[in-house]
Order: C-alpha cells, then sequence, then structure tokens
C-alpha cells in the first residue's frame, strides 16, 4: 500500500531528538520514557531508521506507519506490537516510522512532546547508520537533545566521533540543547572502585575536552525505569527483568538519593524532582496501611529517582524555556 509522501510534523510539537552510539541503552530509554516496551531491546544495534513516536494524550494504544527512502507510505497499523515495530525496522525499504500513543509519565508529558529515536552509530558495523543519525540531527527541528552515554564505554571512537559533530553543529545556536544521560550506572561495581561520583567528574570532564560547558549530566538506570513501570501498568516481567527489579529496590532502600545527588543540571530540574518525590513520600506515610499503595509508591519513588525523573523534568524545563511557535 503507497499513498502521496508522509505529513510533516505539525506545529506545535515539542521535538526531542534522541541519539547514542551502539550499545548505549537509547532503546531502554525510548521504552522507559514512553513507559512501554516497544522498541527492541538487545546488545547490539537495534535501531536502524529514524523513529518517531508522538505524544497523543487520550490514546488507549499506539498506531504505527512506515515510510518508504522516498518518503511514501508503505504501511499502517493499530494497535503496533513491539514485532511489528521490529519487523519494520529490519526492513531496508523502511527509512522512517512513526508511533503515535500516550506516554506513561508520574511527571505528565507535556503537549506535543514528539521523541526521535535514530540509529547509533557504529562506522565498523554499518556506516549508514551514522548518516541517517546525522541526517536527523539536520532535519529534525529539535529543541532538546538527549545523548545517551554508556557509563561503562568513555570515550569510545564512534562516541568521540558523533559528539565532535554535534558540537560543531550547535555552535551557532543560541540556546544549549543538550542532555548527557549516563546510563548504565546500575553496572557500576564499587566493590571494584567504580564510584559513581568519579565516574560523573570523568563524563564531565570528558565533555569539556569536546567543546561542552557546563554540561548537564543525568546519571541513569534506564532499564530500571523500564521495568519499574511496566509493574506499575501490571505488564508481565521477564524473569531476568523482575530479579533486576527487586535488586533495584532492595538498593532503593538503603539510599534512594544515590543518583540524584550526583546530577548535573539547572536547579530548577532538581527543585521539581525533590518535590514530587516529597509528594510520594508522604503519600506513602498516609497509606502504609495498604499494602498495594505501598509497593506502587515505591515503584513510583523509584522511576524518578533512576535518573528518568530528573530526564522528564529536563524536558519540561526546556519546554518551558521554549518560545511558543
Amino acid at each position: 500500500m503507497k499513498s502521496p509522501s508522509q505529513p510533516s510534523t505539525p506545529r506545535g510539537t515539542f521535538d526531542v531528538l534522541i541519539m547514542a552510539t551502539m550499545s548505549a541503552g537509547k532503546s531502554s530509554l525510548v521504552n522507559a520514557l514512553i513507559g512501554q516496551e516497544l522498541l527492541h531491546i538487545a546488545n547490539e544495534a537495534t535501531t536502524a531508521c529514524h523513529i518517531k513516536i508522538e505524544h497523543r494524550r487520550g490514546a488507549k494504544y499506539f498506531t504505527g506507519t512506515c515510510y518508504s527512502h522516498s518518503n511514501l507510505l508503505i504501511n499502517r497499523q493499530r494497535n503496533i506490537s513491539a514485532k511489528q515495530v521490529r519487523d519494520w525496522n529490519a526492513d531496508r525499504q523502511v527509512r522512517q516510522i512513526t508511533l503515535t500513543g500516550r506516554f506513561r509519565s508520574h511527571l505528565g508529558p507535556i503537549s506535543g512532546l514528539v521523541l526521535h529515536d535514530t540509529p547509533g552509530p557504529n562506522n565498523s558495523r554499518d556506516d549508514q547508520h551514522a548518516q541517517l543519525a546525522f541526517e536527523a540531527a539536520k532535519s529534525v527541528p529539535f529543541k532538546t537533545l538527549l545523548y545517551v552515554l554508556n557509563a561503562s564505554q568513555l570515550g569510545t571512537y564512534d562516541d568521540r566521533n558523533l559528539l565532535e559533530k554535534l558540537q560543531k553543529k550547535s555552535a551557532n545556536r543560541g540556546d544549549n540543547p543538550f542532555c548527557f544521560v549516563l546510563n548504565k550506572i546500575d553496572l557500576l561495581d564499587p566493590e571494584k572502585g567504580e564510584d559513581l561520583a568519579e565516574y560523573v567528574a570523568k563524563t564531565q570532564l570528558y565533555l569539556s575536552n569536546l567543546g561542552f560547558d557546563n554540561p548537564v549530566i543525568i546519571p541513569s538506570m534506564a532499564s530500571t525505569a523500564l521495568y519499574a513501570k511496566k509493574a506499575l501498568a501490571h505488564e508481565p516481567l521477564s524473569r531476568a527483568q523482575h530479579m533486576k527489579l527487586q535488586q533495584a529496590l532492595e538498593d532503593f532502600s538503603t539510599n534512594k538519593n544515590a543518583l540524584l545527588e550526583h546530577v548535573k543540571a539547572p536547579p530548577q530540574v532538581k527543585k521539581r524532582v525533590f518535590q514530587n518525590l516529597k509528594r510520594l513520600e508522604n503519600a506513602h506515610e498516609a497509606g502504609r496501611s495498604d499494602y498495594q499503595m505501598t509497593k506502587e509508591n515505591k515503584l513510583h519513588q523509584l522511576v524518578l529517582c533512576s535518573g528518568l525523573g530528573t530526564i522528564e523534568a529536563f524536558i519540561k524545563h526546556q519546554h518551558k524555556l521554549s518560545p511558543p511557535v
């Protein structure tokens, strides 16, 4: 099935571009932001085309469409499944996928929010991924760019190459749209001397040397946030996901502010997160007699403190600063 060229992004949208090199956890972050495991997750290149995901308030499910390299409609699917998205993504005829549905967010997603997921450049495997990512950076009118860094793999060739090009592209912008998500923090091993504060400091120095002054850095556990959101939605978790979530809840009970204490972001962003955390803590105290309410409250707190709540607060902050269209 084919039709005229794909529609342009509607006026009044707030576009967020999400970029990373391969295996940084970008798909996990996108899934966590929308609150649903819609994009395929694996320790390999999983995004092969531009995937645009639009928040639609009140939608009961996600609708998907895919377009060819000549911008012609190939297929449309209501109530789209993760498998269908994966199949389209693997189809070399497909250049762009558009998904529309309701995002699940504790802070409430802003009206008109559009996430743009791009292929993770990996020149040793497929240099076309880098080309598609750079094209998205040029064509998407993004107000915010979330760049996902793998905490355990800072400074790779592909990472540095992509960041250098993005820094040059942004040099003439009057704003600072970048937010660096230091992902997979939960994989650091304190017993091996892998300290969170040290990794944030290394990241800050690394980015500063590349020309990013006073970078916004948010430590994150995107996959943990996703599993918590799935649990809140009463969606099934795999055994591995359930075990990871339980471990995160145990660690969280020891020091829930571990990630929040090392966030490098505008004070308004951190203030918003701590205000929301305080509200959840107050609700937790008031509902201690209700087991289910207490369980759900802990999951909400975990999502908020996993880094995801800070990322959502940063997007809201950027939206507030953005002039109306």
